[in-house]
């Protein structure tokens, strides 16, 4: 091996015990001296031992050296200690130009209340994976399994660019897994709550938000995306919606964006019930422009108005609350519904009816079918009696 940093390695012998010392130059060019007391008590092995010990040590002293050449390109102060927060703050901004404002305002929440409280202070440099499986056991006392994965995650992400550069020479999170969640329970509205809804629909005259609502229930659409459906992406005589365009939030701002991820821009098929209202409200919207003597153009936000203004997210789950307050709805875990659990019910609905899993994965944008089954599948007693009558049938028979 070659050394670079300290100039002499000796053996000291005293009363048949040995010690090692190290030499090397300081910063000032002052030599200096540092030793340790070893365990071997013969010569031969007492010599592996400090070659041992100057590789370690040279070791060390070079992961210093490329940290400190690392902080210096990144920004940082290599005299100051790098704090875990620090550099996972200094991660999240250099992601931001590639990320969604919305993931980006989510990896500082995920720093500042669930990163920062335990692992904040700690030096990046001294962070084990026996201190972040105690921050993951300990955040995991506060917050949901999904919310510590995607802490752990970021945390790991951060990890493995400082590996990356040079800055640790390990990934101290390795091997750390997060909570284990539960399989979800979606709030789904009751086949009474179904019911219920659609007449209310039905006579109660669709108003754009109302619109929203019937889209999301035959659908399973997100609330950012039938937002950013426009009238380009609507084939009524097709049936078919092409998912495109999203509503995004950053703080207060709404703006339009890409869909979710690669696999939520997708085709979704509706029957001719909604085409008959997703028609009236094209005509609704054409007269409108008409009268106001601008043109209609595929542009538009189907519930959005006349000036290429789209209706926010918020208004149509704040529209949603108060009919599902007014008509004292309750899903399937017995609290009120949201408008994403209208996702969750045309999931469950369609599973519930023997469609095509993959059909349904596809409709909802889903990355693939296990996702939904592991979700919205549910093994009812019906179902169990059902599978067991066709095994017996099966097995009767000697037919496979």
């Amino acid at each position: 091996m070659e050394y670079t940093h300290y100039i002499a390695a000796n053996l000291e012998s005293r009363g048949g015990k040995y010690r090692a010392a190290l030499k090397y130059i300081d910063e000032d060019g002052a030599r200096r001296k540092t030793t340790k007391a070893l365990k071997a008590t013969g010569k031969r092995a007492a010599q592996k031992e400090l070659e041992e010990w100057r590789a370690a040590m040279e070791a060390e002293w070079n992961q210093r050296q490329r940290e400190g050449a690392a902080l210096a390109v990144l920004g940082f102060d290599p005299e100051t200690v790098l704090t875990v927060a620090a550099y996972v703050r200094r991660y999240i901004d250099g992601k931001r130009p590639s990320i969604d404002p919305s993931t980006f305002n989510e990896y500082g929440r995920l720093l500042d209340n669930i990163i920062s409280p335990l692992l904040g202070e700690v030096a990046l440099s001294d962070l084990n994976p026996d201190m972040v499986r105690a921050w993951v056991a300990k955040m995991g006392e506060t917050y949901a399994p999904g919310t510590m994965k995607k802490a752990l995650t970021l945390l790991r992400s951060a990890c493995n660019q400082a590996v990356d550069t040079d800055l640790l020479g390990k990934d101290p999170t390795r091997g750390v897994k997060p909570p284990k969640a539960g399989r979800p329970r979606p709030n789904s509205l009751t086949a009474e709550g179904v019911r219920t809804v659609r007449e209310v629909l039905r006579v109660a005259g669709m108003t754009p938000a109302m619109l929203g609502v019937k889209i999301a229930l035959y659908t399973g659409m997100r609330e950012g995306e039938i937002c950013g459906l426009r009238w380009a992406n609507v084939d009524t005589d097709s049936g078919v919606l092409k998912v495109e365009d999203s509503i995004g939030r950053d703080g207060t701002r709404f703006y339009a964006k890409d869909p979710k991820n690669d696999g939520s821009a997708r085709a979704v098929y509706f029957g001719s019930e909604l085409a008959a209202d997703l028609v009236a409200r094209r005509e609704e919207m054409e007269a409108a422009c008409l009268a106001a003597g601008v043109p209609f153009t595929g542009a538009l936000y189907v519930l959005g108005d006349i000036r290429g203004g789209f209706m926010r997210p918020n208004t149509i789950w704040q529209r949603w609350r108060n009919l599902a307050e007014a008509l004292e709805l309750k899903g399937t875990r017995g609290t009120r519904p949201t408008f994403h659990d209208l996702r969750h019910t045309f999931a469950t609905m369609a599973v519930a009816a023997h469609v095509d899993i993959k059909a349904i994965s596809a409709s909802m944008g889903h990355s693939n079918a296990a996702m939904t089954l592991n979700i919205y599948a549910d093994a009812t007693a019906e179902g169990k009696q059902r599978a067991a009558q066709t095994m017996q049938a099966v097995l009767s028979s000697g037919e496979a």
